[in-house]
């Protein structure tokens, strides 16, 4: 005998697979179908809603001050500035995570100003500097510069993981 919430349920997951196509777009796959200048007013009207309250970072899991090098907050984001410099203080913070994120959504869950954190997360953990820099436009060229260092410093990591999804598979929802 089936349990009548085990039988919807069921119904409802077959008919999710038998789908091509996604209903309703994830915040992500809203992002990446932007444009350039589209994304940078998204991320924009975001972030200068953060009242840089360091939520994100003291709940974040796999956050370990004084562990990240040239990607120290301190060296980066000014004191006592709100809204932080865009995108400076979200950028710098999700790469601080980049390799070891668990992308749990706490630090988004936690935000009181309702910043996307685990899509900025999603972008930065699929997608190479380069490309997060395109999709989250206005970084100054030296934090392009400390970022990129950054990674490739931590690129074995990265290696040893599942290969990154591309921009096609997270568009389909794979």
């Amino acid at each position: 005998m089936k349990h009548a919430l085990t039988t919807v349920a069921g119904n409802r997951f077959e008919a999710v697979e038998k789908k091509d196509e996604i209903a309703v777009p994830t915040l992500l796959q809203e992002v990446l179908a932007m444009g350039k200048s589209e994304r940078k007013t998204f991320w924009q009207d975001h972030f200068k809603k953060c009242i840089k309250c360091y939520g994100c970072v003291d709940i974040c899991p796999v956050q370990l001050p004084g562990t990240h090098g040239t990607l120290e907050m301190e060296k980066w984001v000014p004191r006592g500035e709100l809204p932080p410099v865009y995108p400076l203080f979200h950028l710098i913070r999700a790469y601080q995570i980049w390799d070891t994120c668990v992308l749990c959504g706490d630090c988004e869950q936690t935000c009181p100003a309702g910043i996307p954190l685990k899509t900025l997360q999603d972008l930065v953990r699929y997608f190479s500097p380069e490309e997060v820099f395109d999709l989250v436009p206005g970084l100054p060229e030296n934090a392009q510069n400390a970022i990129i260092d950054f990674v490739k410093s931590t690129q074995h990591i990265r290696e040893n993981e599942n290969r990154p999804l591309k921009e096609q598979e997270l568009m389909k929802g794979a």
